[in-house]
């Protein structure tokens, strides 16, 4: 169990000292499914209301009464249909949330305007409201804080119209005080569970995709230099041919560079492992800091690396080549255990569409071996075509 209550969003990492952008995060994770539940719930009270129209002359005053409950029906309809159409398009959760309280306390308003027109001794619509609270609380699609005003909101004014309005009995107006602040009280309770358990399912989420990531990470990266590892090169292959086809547009090409740090044996036996991964771990950050952000280092093993030059030209790579030379023969690699330069020598061809990664690893190989036999510390270009 971690020390640190974590938040996620993306790649973003929040400790408990930054809840609130965490809890943004959590709202903007949740937001889609959210907004699935408020046009269910909205599409059941649109289907719900039409089927009250069909009884509420039992109940209605007589007179100018009808017509403005008529009214006030056709606009909780009108705000359901309304909102329907409104939550699809919410992308944002402030929005959300300004949309939904907007339109749940319309609606509220509308229910208290309409109990005005029912007999004074009915008070059964006060059933619907108990339902819509509970369900508004424990749907959690509202924060705690708006529904529990929105709710205490309708509670308190349903509560006036109860004691004020309508002609009950003592025992009658007890009751149904009881049932608004009992519905609030376990709507609350369940809402406070939700959340909870909500926001429990998202952090384990988020750290199963987290861990998910290390282990990914973990497995395409290489322990010593970290440099991405032979099995990323592989399993990545496809993508680069996707690439070729998209960069033909732009008359680029895609260049593999096999790297084989020479003499790197005699490295070993002469001075010891440890200057030994000191010689990777330095290469591997000159060749980094010598390519550009969309090409790759890739170690595929020892002293064997690979280079990957996306969407280049044979000019650059050519040139890009000739200036590492020109490095590890004049300015070193600042291993300050060896007192004589670090050489390497370059197999460089060009990825073609039909290639395999065997193919173009094998072509790759064969001009690192001719540069190898040529004296090292030299490349040979081998073109993709041969």
């Amino acid at each position: 169990m971690q020390s640190e209550e974590q938040w996620k969003c993306g790649s973003i990492t929040l400790n408990s000292g930054e809840t609130k952008k965490g809890k943004l995060c959590f709202r903007q994770e949740v937001l889609a499914k959210h907004r699935r539940l408020a046009f269910k719930l909205c599409s059941a009270v649109a289907i719900v209301v039409p089927i009250f129209m069909i009884y509420d002359s039992m109940v209605v005053k007589p007179g100018v009464w009808e017509s403005f409950l008529i009214g006030q029906r056709r606009g909780q309809i009108s705000v359901c249909l309304i909102f329907l159409f409104l939550i699809t398009k919410v992308r944002k959760t402030s929005s959300y949330d300004a949309l939904v309280f907007s339109a749940v306390l319309i609606f509220f308003i509308l229910l208290e305007l309409g109990s005005f027109t029912f007999s004074d001794d009915y008070v059964l619509y006060v059933l619907f409201d108990i339902i819509f609270i509970i369900c508004l609380h424990a749907s959690g699609f509202l924060p705690l804080k708006l529904s529990l005003i929105l709710c205490l909101y309708h509670s308190v004014i349903a509560t006036c119209i109860i004691l004020f309005v309508k002609d009950i009995t003592v025992h009658g107006q007890i009751i149904l005080i009881l049932a608004y602040s009992i519905s609030n009280g376990a709507g609350i309770l369940l809402a406070i569970t939700h959340q909870r358990a909500a926001r429990q399912e998202y952090l384990l989420t988020s750290s199963l995709r987290d861990r998910s990531a290390q282990l990914k990470q973990l497995a395409y990266r290489d322990s010593l230099t970290n440099a991405l590892n032979r099995r990323s090169f592989q399993e990545h292959f496809g993508d680069f041919k996707k690439i070729i086809e998209r960069i033909q547009c732009d008359e680029g090409e895609l260049y593999l560079i096999a790297a084989d740090i020479d003499h790197f044996k005699s490295i070993n036996d002469n001075y010891g492992h440890d200057v030994g991964d000191k010689v990777l771990i330095a290469f591997t950050k000159m060749l980094q800091s010598k390519i550009r952000p969309q090409d790759n280092v890739y170690r595929f093993g020892g002293e064997e690396f690979t280079i990957l030059f996306i969407n280049c030209f044979q000019e650059t790579v050519i040139l890009r080549t000739q200036k590492i030379i020109e490095i590890l023969n004049n300015t070193g690699l600042g291993i300050k255990e060896i007192d004589r330069p670090v050489t390497c020598s370059f197999g460089i061809t060009q990825v073609v569409i039909t290639d395999t990664v065997a193919s173009v690893c094998i072509r790759a190989d064969e001009a690192l071996y001719q540069a190898k036999n040529n004296g090292r510390n030299q490349f040979v270009f081998k073109h993709g075509d041969a």
